[in-house]
Order: C-alpha cells, then sequence, then structure tokens
C-alpha cells in the first residue's frame, strides 16, 4: 500500500489484451504495494511480457484498467511515466555510445537537472563504473543487461517493471540485482518482474503469480517460493498446457 493513500502502489483490473487473434491477456487482475516484489511465472505464451509492455506504456489494452496509486494510468501523461522504470527483452540502448553516453539521453527524456552525480551512481550500483566511458558495442551481453538495469533506475521511480532481468547474468550479477532490488524495496518501491530462473525467485521475490493462457492462475509466496516448491506447482499446473509444449494456447 502507498504510505499516504493506503491503497496499492499498482492495481490491474480485468486487463485484456489480444493482437488480431485470440486475446493474450483474457482478464488480468493484481494489485501490488509498496515495498513488495511480484515474480510472474509461466511458459512461453502466457501474456507476461505483454503484460509488462502494457504496464509500461508500450501498448494499450482493449480492456480493462490500470491504477497508479488509485490514478488512472495514462501513458501520454509524463508524471506517470516517471514512476516507472522498465527493462524490457530488446536492451534499447545505443551501441555506439558509451555507457555514460547512454544514461545522459535517458536523463533528457526525463528532464533530470545536473544528472552525473546520479549516473556515477547507477553505474557503481551494477558495478559498471569502470567501463562507463566504454562504447555499448564492446559490452558483453550481461553487463548490457546491468546497464539497462541502471537505466531503469536513473530517474528515481516507484516502480520496476522488469522482463527477464538475470539474461546474461554471471552470478556475481545476479546476485548483486537481487542486492539492488532488496535495497529499492526498502526505500518502499515496488518491483514487478518475469523470470524462468526458478531458482532465484525466492531471493527477488516477496510472491509469485502463475500466468496461464493470459490469466492469474495460481499465487505463492513465503516458503512455496522455494526452488523445488516452486518447480513442483508449475509442473502441476503446466506440464500438459499446450503452451508449455510450444503449441498454441
Amino acid at each position: 500500500m502507498s504510505a499516504l493513500t493506503g491503497v496499492p502502489l499498482l492495481r490491474v483490473r480485468g486487463l485484456v489484451k489480444g493482437y488480431g487473434g485470440p486475446p493474450v491477456l483474457r482478464g488480468i487482475d493484481l494489485d501490488l504495494a509498496a515495498g513488495e516484489s511480484l515474480v510472474l511465472l509461466g511458459p512461453n505464451g502466457a501474456g507476461k511480457s505483454t503484460l509488462l509492455r502494457l504496464l509500461a506504456g508500450l501498448h494499450k489494452p482493449q480492456q480493462g484498467e490500470v491504477l497508479l496509486d488509485g490514478v488512472p494510468f495514462h501513458s501520454d501523461d509524463p508524471d506517470q511515466r516517471r514512476r516507472l522504470g522498465f527493462v524490457s527483452h530488446d536492451l534499447l540502448l545505443y551501441a555506439g555510445l558509451s555507457a555514460r553516453e547512454n544514461l545522459r539521453f535517458t536523463a533528457s527524456l526525463f528532464s533530470l537537472r545536473a544528472p552525473e552525480s546520479r549516473i556515477d551512481a547507477v553505474l557503481a550500483a551494477v558495478g559498471l563504473d569502470w567501463v562507463g566511458d566504454r562504447p555499448l558495442r564492446a559490452y558483453s551481453r550481461g553487463m548490457a543487461q546491468r546497464l539497462t538495469t541502471a537505466r531503469a533506475l536513473l530517474h528515481r521511480p516507484a516502480l520496476l517493471l522488469l522482463d527477464e532481468p538475470m539474461t546474461g547474468l554471471d552470478p556475481a550479477g545476479i546476485r548483486g540485482l537481487e542486492e539492488i532490488l532488496a535495497r529499492f524495496r526498502t526505500a518502499g518501491g515496488a518491483v514487478l518482474m518475469t523470470t524462468h530462473d526458478l531458482a532465484h525467485v525466492a531471493g527477488t521475490g516477496t510472491r509469485a503469480a502463475f500466468l496461464r493462457r493470459g490469466r492469474v492462475e495460481d499465487e505463492v509466496r513465503g516458503p512455496e517460493l522455494g526452488a523445488a516448491a516452486l518447480e513442483s506447482r508449475w509442473l502441476a499446473l503446466f506440464a500438459g498446457s499446450p503452451v508449455a509444449r510450444g503449441g498454441a494456447p
């Protein structure tokens, strides 16, 4: 809940989205309070990335509503967009620019004043301060992934939307991301992320929700966030699913 209003930081009700065929999302409902981290789990095609892109304002839902602090979300509202930090499957970075130059460009989009100290801080947080002036084309995939996290944190959002943020990260990078997210939540932020890596859900999430064919099928928390418990629940939900086997939903 928001400390000031007593309402969830994020509330989603009846969200529906399709791309000309059967809906990808078929009525998503979820709440996310400040200080929480909700991990979305599900097979390919379950609608996880579509949901995050809708919440980031990159697509519009066909039905339903999204509320930030109880206020309807409008993707063309710059103040509401500043409340969000987004890490996509796509890096959305410029290969010819250095890490610092990429972050300066992002700072200009959010009209951040005198951003250099903030750029230094987020580069240090993700362990890239020593290569901040190196062009992105010289980065490994894992280093570039760290930079997307730095970019998402740069403008101090209230809500982080992370789509497979561990892609390409080595064990130290994963541990570093877990620590960043823990500090972010302690400071009052909320996290909504997707992953296929069940081993790290307990380190990044306070609860997890399973998406199946565009709907929230189940939710777990506490001891049920362990890898063995999640795998057992996954198999119970998806082992016979056409989507889990790669077929049409």
